[in-house]
């Protein structure tokens, strides 16, 4: 996979139960994210594993037993690889493990039909905003009940 689009309920509705008991668009966000963290925490301590083996035959393990470390540092700061700036020879390594949470990610704030056109001033939807901020994230304002139904009518 190339990005990540990660939908976000971004409305209060009493007929949709929420898992949490309330609307928290911004802790849904970090619990998501928690768990790509804990998976590329996973995926980065086998390369780091695997890196240090290669090291006893080839000291050019070395660079990516470093660059892998400095990756999960970040990751059990609770942040995303994607925070990171990397050299470009640091970049070759990370791209090689395909890490979830170096990948580019979309956040689509899913509204209601009555919040259309309140977009800049809802505060669900700046929770988003917000947090897409520290990410270099873009945020799509969309109302997926809409999208459903349009996506069901006939066509001619």
């Amino acid at each position: 996979m190339d990005s990540i689009c990660e939908v976000v309920r971004c409305f209060e509705d009493s007929e949709i139960v929420h898992v949490d008991g309330r609307i928290s668009p911004k802790q849904d966000i970090e619990t998501i994210n928690l768990e790509l963290i804990l998976a590329d925490i996973e995926t980065v301590d086998k390369k780091i594993e695997k890196a240090k083996k290669m090291l006893k035959a080839d000291k050019k393990y070395a660079f990516e037993v470093q660059v892998m470390e400095k990756v999960k540092k970040v990751l059990e700061e609770g942040k995303s690889a994607r925070t990171i700036d990397f050299t470009e020879e640091e970049m070759e390594i990370v791209k090689d493990a395909y890490l979830l949470t170096n990948k580019p990610i979309l956040y689509i704030a899913n509204i209601s039909e009555s919040q259309i056109g309140q977009e800049d001033s809802d505060k669900y939807v700046q929770e988003v905003v917000e947090h897409a901020k520290t990410e270099n994230a873009k945020v799509i304002p969309l109302c997926v009940k809409i999208e459903e139904e349009l996506s069901t009518l006939e066509r001619k």
